[in-house]
């Protein structure tokens, strides 16, 4: 039986049809793939929205061993990345393309100032991306800056399915060049005027599209991460949908394993897919492949929203031995929420807003929608026999239930051997829970890939809160000196050889990828851009 601890001085989806349009959906990032192959290409592109005149067109910066750019035209996404003598490896038929930045929020559908989103993207939502809407109308660059090894551009967002309207928010990026690593930090500062919190959706952070050649796609999903095991390969067909690494990382190559790896730290939560059937083209041809770290995020009406992400530039083998020197996640729960959310979001529920002071507040009015997720990760249950959570209740209810995605689960399965009830105290108080999982063996058997926290469904109606200060593995609380070194790897020489061909023996070809969270009457299809 779970245990209270009451120390005062303690201080935490959906089955994918398998095609590119379909009908309208909603909750998820979509591909923005366009619905007929273009006839002209995008040679003499002119924006509608003339850049700042410190920023006119293409800019790159480089060293010797890699080349990166943003454009004007292109609202300041990412339009240039290559080898140093190479062809550029982006793919720009389209303002949806590139290398950048989507975010997506309610309502849904999203209209403005009488503007009706574009049949074809309906479903859709609030949806400003980096680079400009369907109708050519480049996102707004208002600042831009190069240095000897800085790129920096501060943009207003369009919105994609609607003609010439602003998001209310900007995204700034700052790009460096090390070696062969383009290193990426980014912000999205929102000033809404719909204050309404939505429910969290996935963001593309970003989402990478390449052109035809780089049609191999590579993520490690197995139960072994930062082993050398065996790499997931998939080859086009590749249906647009979610994906779930084991390890933070994905790459896209051509047949010779050279290509781009995207890392985006402690992001488990993935898209993937192939628009196209040539397998070859350049720049201003339609096929591409398109991978995207699409974690979920609460996007507040007045959020600022910091992080990182990292493009690898090389082989295969060159690109995994990077992603394995950097610092490894942490085996386990480490979360407090003194100042951000850290990930996790809400389905149904929503919280007190931005900022995040001290804790969780998340209301409850609804036992069988309010959900409480973590992002996505990779723990072993048998790691975590006992979770500890510092939380203060007051329900209707005398427990909480406690549930867990599998990591090779592609939704969260809610049956008797994925969660566990735990008895909570309503006095509105903090006390310290000992979540005791050592006897479950859907747990202690189980590579675990999300948790989630919600009210009873079969209890009494709820109307109440649940303030979250921490989630951790040590009844004391998170340990804030908690980091997983990076693993000692091998030189790239000593690293499998280059191949000839991708045969990739040591590849494991996935043909069918499903999206998780069915919800009951909320809308299953998805439709891909």
């Amino acid at each position: 039986m779970p245990v209270i601890h009451t120390s005062a001085f303690i201080s935490i989806p959906r089955l994918i049809i398998l095609t590119w349009l379909v009908a309208t959906g909603s909750g998820l990032a979509q591909p923005r793939a366009l619905k007929s192959v273009l006839t002209a290409r995008q040679a003499a592109f002119v924006p509608k929205n003339p850049p700042i005149a410190a920023f006119n067109g293409l800019q790159t910066i480089q060293n010797e061993r890699v080349k990166v750019g943003v454009d004007s035209r292109y609202g300041g996404a990412i339009t240039y990345l290559s080898f140093i003598d190479g062809p550029n490896m982006v793919n720009n038929v389209d303002l949806g393309r590139q290398i950048q930045i989507g975010l997506y929020s309610g309502p849904n559908p999203y209209t403005e100032t009488g503007k009706q989103p574009d049949p074809g993207w309906y479903g859709l939502g609030w949806n400003p991306i980096q680079a400009g809407d369907l109708y050519g109308n480049a996102s707004n660059v208002l600042a831009f800056e190069k240095q000897d090894n800085l790129l920096y551009v501060k943009t207003q967002p369009r919105h994609f399915p609607l003609n010439d309207v602003l998001g209310e928010s900007f995204i700034e990026q700052w790009i460096r060049l090390e070696n062969n690593v383009v290193k990426v930090h980014a912000k999205v500062t929102f000033f809404r005027s719909d204050k309404v919190q939505y429910e969290a959706r996935q963001q593309e952070m970003p989402c990478v599209y390449l052109n035809g050649p780089y049609h191999n796609l590579y993520a490690y999903t197995g139960g072994s991460p930062y082993t050398y095991d065996g790499l997931t390969q998939l080859r086009p067909p590749i249906p647009f949908g979610d994906i779930f690494p084991t390890e933070p990382w994905m790459a896209a190559t051509d047949d010779s394993g050279f290509g781009v790896g995207l890392f985006a730290a402690n992001n488990y939560d993935w898209k993937k897919g192939y628009f196209g059937s040539d397998l070859a083209g350049d720049e201003l041809s339609n096929d591409a492949s398109y991978i995207a770290s699409t974690n979920y995020v609460v996007l507040d009406h007045n959020v600022n929203h910091e992080w990182d992400y990292e493009l690898v530039v090389g082989h295969l083998n060159e690109i995994r031995s990077y992603m394995y020197a950097k610092p490894r996640p942490l085996a386990g729960p480490n979360y407090r929420f003194d100042t951000s959310r850290q990930g996790w979001h809400y389905f149904n529920a929503t919280d007190s807003g931005w900022p995040i002071q001290g804790n969780l507040t998340v209301e409850l009015k609804n036992k069988q929608r309010d959900m409480i997720q973590s992002p996505a990760f990779f723990w072993k249950g048998s790691n975590n026999r006992k979770l500890f959570l510092r939380a203060a209740f007051k329900t209707q209810h005398d427990k909480f239930r406690f549930s867990w995605r599998k990591s090779e689960d592609m939704t969260m399965y809610r049956h008797d051997d994925r969660y566990l009830d735990f008895a909570i105290i309503n006095d509105g108080q903090f006390h310290t829970y000992e979540i005791d999982l050592s006897q479950k063996a859907g747990w202690i058997d189980s590579n675990i890939g999300q948790v989630e926290f919600r009210p009873l469904p079969n209890g009494p109606d709820i109307n109440g809160w649940v303030k979250i200060e921490w989630l951790a593995t040590r009844m004391e609380g998170p340990d804030t000196e908690a980091i997983q070194p990076p693993l000692d790897i091998p030189p790239v020489s000593a690293l499998p050889a280059k191949p000839t061909e991708m045969s990739c023996t040591a590849c494991v070809e996935l043909k069918l990828q499903q999206t998780r969270f069915a919800r009951g009457p909320r809308s299953t299809t998805q439709q891909g851009r």
